[in-house]
């Protein structure tokens, strides 16, 4: 069973992918939608852009999605963040309530979505099992629902259009009845649309009596609620319907009615060609005006056929044009949004639902909403708030208020503004409805990390001074303090809201053992890391846990060459990260150009849909024409016709008037004419009324002549356009063809484009891929990146204490750069290879090698014998020890040590272990001394011999060996433990430790170094009877007495005028001889014998009483002593009348002098 905060982890407030539904090709658009898209499209493209670490474009898009949400409830808020860069904005808890009431507003305002599907393909009704339809009860109840009567209004009214624009008006009057039905009395306004729109539907059906009565229904009904422009509509309904039914009289009374209401409320119409323009943008799918009049049906003739992104027919057909006594329009589905409508949200969780009722407590609800994500345990319902737009709407103050500061808290830490990204963290707190389950605690781990972050980056800054280890401190005290408990002032702990968190914290501190503790790796992992950062400030270290005076037990040159290699690793994978990076830019460029393609083919699809629609328009023009054609030549045969069938006829008429005109006397009385000179026309003797006959009638028949071929050539021409306009048709009908084949290949590239889309799609190396490589080699470069970092440090460190150049070059910190956090790699390898630059321009000598043997028993006398009695020892080299030897050596370093064990033959076995405590002391070039810390090495003693078994352990020159680089002055321990070793320790003569070592050479050192030696000094040397005078030693046991000479050759050669300043006396063997031993001891240096008694050990020093040895201080080291042991002064060890020194091993003598060099 998985642990119970693994839902903890799997919250995020982030999106990592999301892809538009295809589902909104077919939902209707209006101004709410595109609001709710808009919100939308800037959540994701912000969202999108942190995924990819491009936090400046996240930061602008979440910027102005909070302006943007802002502007619901002030106008006046600028949405370009452009202008306000950095302006904050305000979080204030009374906030809640205005955003709150916002969001009903909104939601309220928000259309159900109406998807437009081709009818042939989908069901009416629902035809699926009981079972299935049950299963599927969840899905059908979740989103925006319309809960009161205007849904099943709604849905009869479109059953009712669609039969409308098939002409079937008895079935669209059937669909009208049915939600006059569903309609409560409550709501008249839209009852009494649906009559007046029912009324217009029974005359259609030629039910004249039935439409008057609907619409006198209508009329009254709009009277009764006091909307007097749709009273007067109605009344032009009621008035065209009665004159078409040939009641004139009712016709008149209603039409006066209808003008005395215009007169009282002013209703006059506004032509707007701005109202018509932005009338005509709310229908996507441009459909003609649908009217009802005594000549022409109803006609919804849609340009084209497209049912992608497209209104529904009840959406289109609620713009119309003006209604008219003769061509009334439909009025209902303008009321049926017009009226009150109530809804829900039903918002599916995982395990749990909730559901915001938009009624008259809409704003209670929304905030007992708000409290349930707040309160609930299903991370479904507090996460899912991007999947639609609608329900992001319903989210829209918890997205002001916790998503997206969060989301913006996140761009500011990506961009390294810990700071700002604190304050905008902590800027949520005050919201009320932060869910207490997932998102306190990713609240907590964000604010933590920050302060995380800002401890380390204070902490590198600070590198080896512990003085500027504070802020860091104070960071990191935000989280934990140093003695496990916490800090309540911490803003961690401070609010009510981290309650439960600072008790899961204090009880992870108080467990016997943290890393058991079964809590959220995520919590644990920061205080963890805190503490130990705390750990570490209180030991003194520094960022990477070392001591300031911290050296690294590996050289410089394999230091140099491993942080060389890591930084090009780190620089190699950063190139690999802008491969990705700019593959996966390229591939979504690639991605949004098939895109664009794709939307183009659509476009084109739709374009080319409306080319055919334009060709059957030009074909149906083509028609007319042709018709119009037809209609002129017939009428002007017609014409030609009747001409011919009366032009005798006038032609007589008109002779006869014009003689009947002239002939006003008798024919004997009448003027005899004679006419000639005129050119076309003579006469001679002719009398008057003659000759004004002959005349017209001549006038007529050429008048009538021109007429007929006029009326002729009339008839040619019609039948001549006639052939145009047949040519026009048959041109028409191509341009449709060539159109519908058109809108083939736009839909053959349109679905060609889309497969491309789809392919890069389901490629898998996409952009998104790509997307996750570039960040994932970015983690790993940052990872390679600090190891680099870390190593380069020590090499720092290793280069100053080999050459004391004391170098300050490489930084703790190379993640931030200014070229968007990259070539950090590249510029930490720079300033690595300047150490090597610095190396060689900067030495001037070679190194000198040495090798110098120290003999443990003649340089550590005390040490040497507590060795051979305990198995342990002490012992220190200093720089003195070897200034004499080798004046003007600075930065002496050891390169090997070898220890030789004099004495020792035919041992089978040696064990044990030669110590360097680590701390070590150089010379530098100046003359300063300074101490140096080092890894403290340890070198087993076996019979490893190192030129015996050099083949078979290989020397791996990357590698220092032991106690190399540590200092020639410094301190070791030399373990010979007595339970592990299987020889007697009296059987070793001397320790020899050999030193291999190098350092550089100065003359002026070396000048000043000599001044500087003491020309007397100090020494020890101690001397065993049973060692070097073995002799004596027989002489002393048998005889009681022995002589040892302490001469020149016993000494070193370059020592001279010896001073005793401690004489120290040690018998060994039998405690019972040894102890309370009476000697006497003569000294040819000194008047006088001394009586020495020995002490329960066997020892004569300056603890016994009296100090009898201090008489030989300040006398010469080189003389003659005289040992005596009596009978006697030794009474119990008398045997036999015979003193028995069986019981006595050796006795050694301890000397510390002073003496001058030669």
């Amino acid at each position: 069973m998985e642990p119970l905060y693994m839902n903890e982890n799997r919250y995020s407030h982030l999106v990592g992918f999301w892809k538009p539904p295809t589902n909104v090709d077919y939902e209707a658009e209006s101004p709410e939608t595109e609001f709710e898209w808009r919100v939308q499209t800037l959540f994701m493209q912000g969202q999108r852009h942190l995924h990819r670490e491009e936090y400046l474009p996240a930061l602008r898009a979440f910027r102005e999605l909070m302006a943007l949400i802002l502007r619901t409830a002030n106008p006046q808020m600028p949405v370009d963040p452009n202008q306000m860069p950095w302006f904050v904005f305000p979080m204030d808890v009374a906030l809640v309530d205005t955003l709150t009431a916002k969001t009903v507003e909104i939601l309220q305002k928000t259309p159900v979505p109406v998807y437009k599907f081709p009818p042939a393909l989908m069901s009416e009704q629902s035809i699926l099992p009981g079972p299935v339809i049950e299963k599927l009860k969840p899905a059908f109840q979740q989103g925006l629902q319309i809960t009161s009567h205007h849904i099943a209004v709604n849905e009869r009214l479109e059953a009712a259009l669609a039969a409308i624009e098939e002409e079937n008006f008895g079935l669209a009057l059937r669909h009208y009845a049915i939600a006059l039905n569903k309609t409560p009395e409550v709501d008249s306004v839209l009852r009494a649309s649906l009559l007046h729109d029912m009324a217009i539907l029974a005359e259609k059906s030629d039910n004249r009596n039935q439409a008057q009565e609907f619409a006198q229904r209508s009329a009254q009904t709009f009277e009764a609620t006091k909307l007097p422009a749709a009273q007067v509509q109605a009344l032009d309904t009621l008035t065209g319907i009665l004159r078409r039914d040939g009641k004139e009289d009712l016709a008149t009374e209603q039409a006066k009615r209808a003008i005395d209401i215009r007169k009282k409320n002013n209703i006059n119409p506004v032509v707007s060609d701005r109202l018509a323009a932005l009338s005509a943008k709310t229908v996507v799918r441009s459909i003609r005006t649908a009217t009802l009049g005594t000549t022409e049906p109803l006609r919804v003739e849609p340009i084209a056929p497209d049912i992608t992104r497209t209104a529904p027919l009840a959406t289109a057909l609620r713009t119309t044009a003006d209604s008219t006594v003769d061509a009334p329009t439909l009025m209902a589905m303008k009321y049926v949004q017009a009226s009150a409508v109530t809804k829900s949200l039903a918002i599916q969780g995982a395990t749990t639902a909730a559901t915001i009722k938009l009624d008259a407590n809409a704003v209670a609800n929304v905030r007992g909403f708000l409290q349930t994500i707040s309160d609930t345990k299903d991370l479904q319902l507090v996460t899912d708030f991007w999947y639609t737009r609608i329900q992001m709407m319903a989210y829209l103050p918890h997205m002001y208020f916790f998503v997206i500061p969060m989301s913006i808290g996140d761009c500011f830490a990506g961009m390294g503004n810990l700071r700002q990204a604190e304050e905008q963290y902590r800027s949520v707190l005050p919201y009320p409805f932060i869910n207490k389950q997932y998102e306190i605690v990713k609240l907590w781990t964000r604010l933590a990390q920050v302060y995380l972050d800002t401890g380390d980056k204070a902490y590198r800054v600070a590198k080896d001074n512990i003085n500027a280890f504070g802020p860091a401190r104070a960071a990191y005290e935000n989280i934990v303090r140093s003695n496990k408990t916490l800090n309540a002032n911490s803003p961690l702990y401070q609010d009510a809201k981290f309650a439960s968190i600072k008790t899961r914290v204090t009880n992870f501190l108080a467990a016997a053992d943290p890393l058991a503790f079964n809590d959220n790796p995520a919590i644990t992992r920061l205080v963890l890391e805190a503490f130990s950062r705390l750990q570490q400030i209180q030991a003194g270290l520094n960022f990477f846990g070392f001591d300031p005076d911290y050296t690294p037990p590996f050289s410089f040159e394999y230091l140099q060459n491993t942080a060389r290699y890591f930084s090009q690793q780190a620089s190699q994978i950063e190139q690999r990260y802008i491969q990705y990076k700019s593959q996966a830019e390229n591939e979504e460029f690639r991605r949004e150009q098939l895109d664009q393609q794709a939307e183009v083919a659509r476009q084109s699809v739709v374009l080319e849909q409306r080319g055919v629609a334009e060709a059957q328009a030009g074909i149906a023009v083509a028609q007319a024409s042709l018709d119009y054609a037809e209609v002129q030549r017939q009428n002007a045969v017609k014409v030609q016709q009747d001409f011919a069938t009366v032009r005798w006829e006038l032609l007589a008429l008109t002779a006869t008037e014009a003689w009947a005109n002239a002939a006003s006397v008798d024919q004997d009385d009448e003027v005899l004419l004679t006419v000639h000179g005129f050119g076309y026309y003579s006469a001679k003797d002719m009398r008057r009324s003659a000759v004004l006959q002959d005349l017209a009638y001549r006038r007529t028949q050429i008048s009538h002549d021109l007429e007929a071929t006029k009326l002729q050539r009339a008839i040619d021409s019609a039948a001549a356009y006639k052939q145009v306009a047949h040519a026009q048709v048959n041109q028409a009908q191509a341009r449709k063809a060539i159109a519908e084949q058109r809108v083939k290949i736009a839909q053959l590239q349109q679905k060609q484009a889309e497969e491309n889309r789809d392919f890069l799609d389901m490629r898998e190396f996409s952009a998104r891929l790509w997307y996750e490589l570039a960040m994932q080699a970015r983690r790993l470069k940052q990872h390679y990146l600090d190891m680099a970092t870390e190593i380069a440090f020590l090499m720092e460190r290793a280069y100053n204490a080999e050459t004391e150049r004391n170098l300050r070059v490489i930084r703790y910190d190379y993640a931030n750069t200014a070229a968007n956090n990259l070539m950090g790699a590249d510029l930490l390898l720079a300033d690595i290879d300047y150490f090597t630059y610095d190396h060689m321009t900067t030495t001037k000598t070679k190194k000198i090698p040495v090798k110098q043997i120290i003999s443990l028993a003649d340089s550590y006398v005390m040490s040497f014998q507590q060795l051979k009695n305990a198995g342990c020892c002490f012992f220190q080299t200093e720089l003195a020890d070897f200034d004499r030897q080798h004046p003007g050596m600075y930065l002496c370093k050891l390169r090997n040590v070898e220890i030789v064990f004099v004495g020792l033959a035919n041992v089978a076995s040696l064990a044990g272990m030669l110590r360097n405590v680590g701390v070590s002391r150089f010379r530098r070039e100046d003359g300063s001394i300074v101490p140096r810390l080092y890894p403290a090495d340890v070198m087993a003693l076996s019979q490893y011999e190192i030129r015996q078994d050099a083949l078979t352990f290989r020397f791996n020159p990357n590698d220092l060996r032991l106690f190399e680089n540590n200092g020639i002055d410094t301190l070791w321990q030399l373990d010979l433990p007595i339970n592990a070793n299987d020889f007697d320790y009296k059987d070793i003569l001397d320790i020899q430790i050999i030193l291999y070592y190098d350092g550089l050479f100065s003359p002026s050192l070396e000048t000043t170094i000599k001044a500087a030696l003491p020309a007397r000094d100090m020494a020890s040397r101690a001397f065993s009877l049973r060692m070097s005078f073995f002799d004596e030693l027989y002489y002393l046991k048998n005889k009681g007495e022995g002589d040892l000479y302490f001469g020149a050759n016993l000494f070193p050669r370059n020592y001279k005028n010896f001073k005793r300043t401690l004489v120290t006396l040690k018998a060994t063997g039998n405690p019972d001889t040894v102890g309370n031993l009476k000697l006497r001891l003569t000294s040819a240096n000194h008047d006088g014998e001394l009586l020495l008694t020995t002490d329960a050990q066997g020892e004569v020093n300056q603890a016994t009483p009296g100090q009898p040895l201090s008489a030989l201080k300040n006398e010469s080291m080189l003389d003659t002593w005289t040992l005596r042991i009596t009978a006697n002064d030794n009474p119990a060890l008398v045997s036999n009348g015979v003193l028995d020194l069986t019981g006595l091993d050796d006795i050694l003598i301890f000397f510390e002098y002073s003496f001058d060099y030669r």
